[in-house]
This record gives C-alpha cells, sequence and structure tokens, in this order.
C-alpha cells in the first residue's frame, strides 16, 4: 500500500510540475538553443546536437527527456536560424515541442570576435496526460477516471547572447506565455491554476581560462528564476579539456544533485559527451541517479566539401 501511494504521489505532483518548468539538462551548456533562441548560429556552422536524459533510475513515473536542435548562420552571417524539436515524459504525461528560431548577430570588439545576439522562438507544444493510467487504491477514482487531457499551447520566446571563443553570457525567457491546462479555450487564461506553464528566466555565463598550453578550465553557471511561483535554482559547474579533446567536469545544483560529466572531441567537429547526476534531494531515497547522454557535430560546406570550423567551441 505504502508504495501504491507513493507512486501515486510522486507521478501526480510530478503531473504539476510538468506544466510549469521546462524540462532540465545537466549539460546545458552543449544545448544552447534550447534555453536560448539566441545562441543561434553561435558554432559559426551547421551545427546539430542531440542529447537525452533519463531522471531519477528507479523512481515512479521517471521523467524522460529528448532534444534534437539544428542551427547556423545564413550567407549573411549576421543572421542565423534554427530548429528544435523536444520531447518530455513524465509519469502518465508527455509533450512534444517544436520550435523555430531567428537570431540577428552583431560583431563588436576590434577583431570583430565578440558577437552580440538577439533571438526569437515561436513554435507549439503539444501536452498528454492520460491520467486512466494512473493506479490507485480506490479502483474508479473519478479524480482520474475518464480523465486526460490533449492540449495544444503555443510557444514563443526571446533572449539575448553574448559569446566570444573565450566566454559566453546569455539571458532568456524560453516561454512568454503562460498558458493553462484547464479547458480547450483556456490558452491564454491568466487564471491562477497549479495545472499551466509560467514565465521562466534563465541567465548562463561561463569564461575559459589556459592553464599552459594543453589545459582549459571553464567555470560556468545557470540561474533560473520563476517569479513568485517557485524557488530559485542554480546550476555551478567547473570543467578541466586536456589537449582540446578529453573533458572532466563536476557540478551541483541547488538542493537536487551533484553531476559529473566525461566528453571527447573525436574530431574537431564531432563531440561525444556523458553526465552522471548524484541526487541529494529527499528524491534520492527512491533513485540511483540520473544519466544523460549527447552528440554534436560541426560541419560546413564549401565546394563541395567539408573544411572545419574556425576554432574549438567549448560551449
Amino acid at each position: 500500500m505504502k508504495k501504491l501511494l507513493l507512486s501515486v504521489s510522486c507521478i501526480f505532483f510530478l503531473w504539476l510540475a510538468h506544466a510549469q518548468q521546462q524540462a532540465q539538462y545537466s549539460m546545458y551548456r552543449f544545448n544552447g538553443l534550447y534555453i536560448n533562441p539566441a545562441y543561434s548560429g553561435s558554432h559559426d556552422v551547421l551545427n546539430v546536437t542531440a542529447i537525452y536524459r533519463h531522471q531519477w533510475v528507479n523512481a515512479p513515473g521517471l521523467p524522460q527527456s529528448a532534444s534534437v536542435a539544428l542551427h547556423s548562420p545564413l550567407k549573411n552571417e549576421r543572421i542565423a536560424l534554427g530548429l528544435i524539436y523536444n520531447f518530455d515524459k513524465i509519469g502518465v504525461s508527455s509533450t512534444n515541442q517544436l520550435n523555430a528560431s531567428f537570431a540577428y548577430r552583431i560583431p563588436v570588439g576590434k577583431k570583430k570576435q565578440i558577437k552580440l545576439s538577439l533571438g526569437l522562438s515561436a513554435g507549439f507544444t503539444n501536452y498528454r496526460s492520460n491520467l486512466n493510467n494512473v493506479v490507485t487504491s480506490d479502483a474508479g477514482d473519478p479524480n482520474f477516471s475518464g480523465n486526460s487531457i490533449n492540449r495544444w499551447l503555443p510557444q514563443l520566446g526571446f533572449g539575448f547572447y553574448a559569446y566570444s571563443d573565450k566566454f559566453f553570457a546569455g539571458f532568456s525567457v524560453p516561454q512568454l506565455f503562460a498558458p493553462t491546462l484547464d479547458g480547450p479555450y483556456s490558452v491564454f487564461s491568466l487564471s491562477n491554476q497549479s495545472s499551466r506553464q509560467y514565465h521562466q528566466l534563465l541567465f548562463t555565463s561561463g569564461y575559459v581560462f589556459n592553464l599552459g598550453k594543453k589545459v582549459r578550465f571553464i567555470p560556468s553557471g545557470l540561474l533560473k528564476v520563476v517569479p513568485a511561483h517557485a524557488p530559485v535554482s542554480f546550476d555551478l559547474n567547473a570543467t578541466f579539456v586536456f589537449i582540446d579533446r578529453i573533458w572532466f567536469g563536476v557540478g551541483y545544483r541547488y538542493v537536487d544533485a551533484y553531476n559529473f560529466m566525461v566528453a571527447a572531441n573525436i574530431t574537431k567537429q564531432f563531440r561525444l559527451a556523458y553526465c552522471y547526476d548524484l541526487a541529494v534531494s529527499p528524491l534520492s531515497k527512491y533513485t540511483t541517479g540520473s544519466h544523460e547522454i549527447m552528440v554534436s557535430f560541426d560541419f560546413r560546406f564549401e565546394k563541395g566539401k567539408v573544411v572545419n570550423p574556425r576554432y574549438l567551441k567549448y560551449f
């Protein structure tokens, strides 16, 4: 009975939280388009990145998230476009999201190596929740039986991103709308409902320090703010890169988890990474942790050939 009640409580809690927050990724630096449309074109070549997260292993209703993104500058290098598909599943609820992004980039500095980018994104989310599949202690519980949700929600976001090959700093609001899930005509409702999305403010930054010729040290951070609806959350990360090929990193997400990352630049264009999260929240009693894997490829076509990017990307 305790296990049954725990399962119901966890799944229901996750269902409510799912409408308020985006899926989280520990390797957010490699998945920049997910949190900021102004990230579009930042590799200065066509980039394709895929990432998968298997969260809270062994916990009931565990979240699973995946993202596939591509972005590139156009012939007019001040303009960049991007496209990203996101999938997120928590318990009996799931979302499919598709967003297109546009960024306008302004080079600054004596050598034009710093870029200031303004970005917009637009798309839609399909949210589904089948509460019929929730196991309850009372068969035919009217709160769940025959209760399912299928909503199409609009997406509109914006962001600012400043970067070079040495640093990055950004601010974004991925979701300007605050749609509810209460009915087919309540997409733009302003009513105070728990099952809704909220505005989330994201701040990111990082810097590359050279420790000799063969070692780089990259501290970075992500701050998440949901005004008046959730506690402030932040990620802090420290990464070492050896001979521009092997990466080792550690991180901490406030009152949630420690994470440990390893990555390899198989070539200057192809990167593979894995991250493990060790939970320290109350959920640590019910899970062995979370797993994340990422693949990324940079390439440019020039006269029918693929050539290397201008410089190795660290984020």
